[in-house]
């Protein structure tokens, strides 16, 4: 049997019946527990300092006889690390089993949503398609894909996919193997009940892993200088390849510049010159794009990024879907740590103002109505 569909007036109402009538009990024994390992990290933090001073005095007592032991060097270095990494283990694992104790009865609050995770394994969770990622043209290439907390579900009937994820570019192997960050926070994906015609995508101005087109040039960029570096060292083959690398992106460009297509993205400037200085706004259609991107949209655009505590956001429209990537270091979703006070909402206030952030938006798009943009 469905969930009963909630407006966002309703989950908060929900929410805080929920937390006081459920949670809240929750919070409490864990609060004793969260105290209780507060105890042993303590303890523990102070063994090691003392085992870190220790070893400081006999590793100067080396030094001033002009003998010093690595050895103790080492064990110094690997203590002092220890003292800063302690309480991180338990953090992670009271958090996730907090989380998975009362997650169940907080989505109650807000409708037909489903939580999955590596624990919380889910039959009818359908994550975000990496082929969707790549028809954004929100990211340049990547090659793996990690995820963590996962919800889906429906909003007045439009289906929705939350993904935190952390994409990346590897190359090589061994010592050779390199690694090039291309996305690190949580992706909303909406499946519209209308087509967008055209493609229009925003993103921060300092975005290089939008389009392939930033990563394009700084490849060019990086291969020219490669021939200059095949000639010094008189190394035909380097020469040779960076050649030809050179002409295919050379011809992409030109390509790119000369034919006017739909899947051609181009910069427009949009009036709120504020909002320009922090965005660029690219469309394969001026008009639809300007359509789109109005003043209200670019104030739900910045209170959905405030909403993560995020500096850097993007959004794209395209086909019958909307997608956004709010990128974020923090880790998103959570309902309690070690490191904050459990018999306080403030954590889960903000798990709230997340995910409401994110369905008002449904409410703005009008993305439930069966009309075209």
């Amino acid at each position: 049997m469905p969930k009963t569909e909630l407006d966002t007036s309703d989950m908060r109402r929900e929410f805080h019946r929920i937390y006081y009538e459920k949670i809240a009990p929750i919070m409490e024994k864990y609060e004793k527990e969260r105290k209780f390992i507060h105890l042993k990290i303590f303890l523990l933090e102070c063994l090691a300092i003392t085992l870190l001073l220790i070893v400081i005095h006999y590793t100067m007592l080396s030094i001033q006889a002009a003998s010093t032991n690595g050895i103790l060097l080492i064990v110094c270095i690997l203590l002092a690390t220890t003292c800063l990494l302690i309480p991180f283990p338990f953090n992670d694992k009271f958090s996730k089993k907090l989380k998975n104790e009362c997650m169940p009865d907080i989505l109650k609050a807000f409708g037909n949503i489903e939580w999955y995770n590596k624990k919380n394994k889910s039959t009818t969770y359908m994550p975000i398609d990496n082929c969707k990622y790549t028809a954004s043209d929100l990211f340049s290439s990547f090659n793996h894909a990690l995820s963590d907390d996962n919800f889906s579900g429906t909003y007045k009937g439009v289906k929705f996919s939350i993904n935190e994820v952390h994409l990346w570019y590897e190359t090589g192997t061994g010592k050779n193997r390199s690694y090039r960050n291309v996305f690190k926070g949580v992706i909303i994906d909406f499946e519209a009940n209308k087509t967008i015609k055209n493609k229009t995508i925003i993103a921060t101005k300092w975005d290089s892993n939008i389009k392939n087109r930033w990563f394009t040039h700084g490849s060019l960029a990086c291969t020219i200088l490669l021939i200059g570096l095949g000639y010094y060292l008189r190394d035909y083959e380097i020469m040779l390849y960076s050649i030809i690398s050179v002409i295919i992106m050379v011809g992409s460009i030109i390509y790119e510049k000369c034919h006017k297509n739909k899947n051609i993205l181009r910069e427009i400037k949009l009036e709120d010159p504020k909002f320009n200085s922090k965005y660029r706004a690219y469309s394969s259609d001026e008009v639809e794009g300007r359509y789109l991107i109005t003043t209200a949209f670019m104030e739900r655009f910045n209170n959905l990024r405030t909403a993560f505590g995020s500096r850097g956001a993007k959004c794209s429209f395209y086909g019958n879907s909307l997608m956004f990537a709010i990128s974020t270091n923090k880790n998103l979703f959570e309902v309690g740590n070690l490191f904050t006070p459990l018999n306080k909402p403030k954590q889960l206030q903000r798990f709230m103002n997340e995910l409401i952030s994110i369905f008002a938006l449904v409410d703005y798009f009008k993305l439930d109505e069966k009309i075209g943009l």
